[in-house]
């Protein structure tokens, strides 16, 4: 059997209500090569796994299932689907987010046609639980605030939080080089890895996904302003100064705009942040703190919900 092109990895925990539609989104992409869909299921008890199951009778060949027997967590979970993938390009979804028509060709389009790129996300299509919608992820285009498509580690470092939505990324599998994480959040920190030694990530403008921005459900999303971000970056900001010097600037501006941002809205971690910028022993750069305004401004709640009035004009 022939290995697959693409290898499309899917976490899914307690998601009955989503994971039919995700997993079709992605049956019926159109793609001029071959692709495998692995789901890795965290022992779900809400009737997940039985979706799954009928849905590898319905779909023969096409699904290949992780169905874990005892909770894994979101980071083994991931782990268990992303090491099992053979494509030379890898996406990830999760199971309550799900593909629009084109996603596979246009990402895997621009990977060959940008051999030097590690990672491509493309923009969302923001669904929230009135049934209204946006284009997201950024809310504004990045190559239209920035005057630039290209991010190194050292713009990636400045620009934490604009790494796009997870659901919507394609690696080379060439860059991969974790295979586990000790930290209990991963996004920001694996981006980082596809890109430390050379390489750099960039974005498609067009959607080719939705996410669901729903407050009454158990997600992460209400909690990564608070304490889920945050933690993530204590982790790995320590982390990236020992093995990465030379972006001590990049991450103390970071950490400053941060540590401004809590003290603003309120949020947690406030004294750890403002240690933590001490502890990166370099000060920031004029031209960082204003690459930062800018996209933090163009992402704020009130830009969203502006983008929410006049919605997505595709279909979804």
């Amino acid at each position: 059997m022939s290995v697959p092109k693409i290898s499309i990895c899917v976490v899914t925990y307690n998601q009955v209500n989503y994971i039919r539609k995700c997993l079709e989104s992605l049956l019926n992409q159109n793609v001029d090569c071959d692709f495998e869909l692995i789901v890795g299921d965290d022992c779900s008890s809400d009737g997940t796994r039985d979706v799954l199951l009928a849905m590898e009778k319905e779909y023969p060949g096409k699904l290949k299932l992780v169905m874990h027997t005892t909770n894994q967590g979101p980071i083994g979970n991931y782990f268990s689907v992303h090491n099992l993938a053979q494509g030379e390009f890898v996406c990830h979804l999760d199971g309550d987010d799900y593909a629009l028509p084109g996603k596979l060709q246009a990402q895997i389009d621009f990977m060959r046609q940008h051999p030097d790129c590690r990672i491509v996300w493309h923009r969302m299509v923001i669904l929230n639980e009135q049934g209204q919608t946006a284009v997201g992820m950024p809310v504004c285009p990045l190559d239209q605030l920035l005057g630039k498509n290209k991010f190194y580690l050292a713009d990636l470092a400045v620009l934490y939080g604009t790494t796009g939505c997870h659901s919507g990324s394609m690696y080379r599998r060439s860059a991969k080089k974790m295979s586990a994480y000790p930290f209990p959040t991963i996004d920001y920190y694996i981006t980082m890895t596809f890109v430390s030694d050379g390489g750099y990530a960039a974005y498609i403008n067009e959607p080719y996904g939705v996410y669901r921005f729903f407050k009454q459900d158990k997600t992460l999303t209400r909690q990564k302003g608070g304490m889920y971000v945050g933690l993530a970056q204590l982790d790995l900001i320590p982390q990236l100064l020992k093995t990465h010097p030379e972006i001590r600037r990049q991450l103390a501006a970071q950490t400053l705009f941060e540590l401004f941002t809590r003290c603003y809205l309120r949020y947690p971690l406030k004294w750890r942040f403002l240690k933590l910028f001490f502890s990166c022993r370099a000060l920031p750069r004029l031209s960082d703190l204003r690459q930062i305004w800018k996209v933090f401004n163009a992402s704020r709640y009130q830009n969203l919900a502006a983008a929410f009035k006049t919605g997505y004009q595709g279909k979804i």
